[in-house]
């Protein structure tokens, strides 16, 4: 699953998602993005945390007991890796993102073993 509000961000995520023939669902707000992991119960969540409220979406997701053991990369400008990881995400990737960090970090959390 992937939470963003950057076109861009999240096109460039829908390619990466092809070559590795996963399913892939999308939440381009906050607002409906704990209904939609709760419903589908995805294997990982990359969030886009500089979108807004991209920080509380976080807690949320780590707060709720439905979603608190799904495995959540998050991606941003910044270096903020310790403070992700602090809150809960189990990776942190600095954009722009490339395909090799993309699949590790998939692979760091036992999504995938390999394409």
């Amino acid at each position: 699953m992937v939470i963003g509000a950057d076109s861009h961000f999240c096109y460039l995520l829908r390619r990466y998602v092809k070559k590795s023939e996963r399913k892939i669902v999308f939440s381009y707000s906050g607002e409906d993005a704990l209904a939609l992991a709760q419903r589908e119960m995805p294997a990982a969540i990359i969030l886009e945390v500089d979108q807004p409220n991209g920080w509380s979406i976080l807690r949320v997701l780590k707060e709720n007991p439905v979603t608190c053991k799904i495995p959540i990369i998050l991606c941003g400008w910044l270096d903020e890796e310790k403070r992700g990881i602090e809150a809960g995400a189990q990776k942190y990737l600095r954009k722009p993102i490339l395909f090799e960090d993309y699949f590790e970090a998939l692979k760091a959390v036992h999504v995938i073993s390999d394409l």
